[in-house]
């Protein structure tokens, strides 16, 4: 080799060295990489499906069903995914930012539903038979206004802890039945014969 190489070979492998040593002995910067695997503690996962609920809308919407909405979903939302209200129903009478819940049953009233009288709504075509509230079963009792499955699952569980109810009046005293929700009842309800 010859001394013009020798010396650029020394210059090149000297860079190398000093390079290194620098690189060994100069500080970290910055934080650490760390690899996570998700948990179900941590934050969701943004690639994942949100949850559901299912609620059952009925009443004066254009497209009463079961319908499947996101677990933060609203009133507004089920009725936007039933169609829409009819033309006859009440809107006054209902809260549209109303958080939903999983199986709930929700029933829209219609304009005439809400202005009948009692005696009126006893002889109205909306209540071609009535519901004996001492015999009906789970279903009868759910497809009541105001009642659901909640509801429903109560006046059956107060027939056999009670025993039948001796006035219309008593179905008050099943939990979660207030006066508003009983006027809804007044002529779609009996105590038989």
């Amino acid at each position: 080799m010859k001394p013009w190489q020798q010396t650029l070979a020394g210059f090149l492998l000297g860079l190398v060295v000093v390079g290194a040593i620098i690189l060994i002995i100069s500080p970290q910067r910055g934080e650490p990489l760390i690899l996570v695997t998700h948990t179900p503690d941590l934050t969701p996962d943004p690639t994942s499906t949100p949850a559901l609920l299912r609620v059952h809308i009925v009443g004066a919407v254009a497209t009463p069903g079961v319908y499947s909405l996101p677990d933060s979903a609203r009133l507004s939302d089920a009725i936007e995914a039933a169609g829409g209200l009819t033309g006859s129903a009440d809107s006054n009478s209902l809260n549209l930012a109303a958080f939903l819940t999983d199986g709930q049953r929700i029933f829209i009233p219609s304009l005439q539903e809400v202005t009948l009288t009692p005696s009126e709504r006893s002889s109205s075509i909306l209540s071609p038979h009535l519901v004996n509230i001492n015999t009906a079963q789970f279903a009868e009792l759910d497809s009541l206004p105001g009642i659901g499955q909640v509801k429903a699952q109560a006046i059956l569980d107060y027939r056999q802890r009670i025993g039948l109810f001796t006035s219309l009046e008593d179905l008050m005293k099943v939990e979660g039945i207030s006066q508003s929700v009983f006027n809804k009842l007044i002529g779609l309800i009996t105590l038989g014969n």
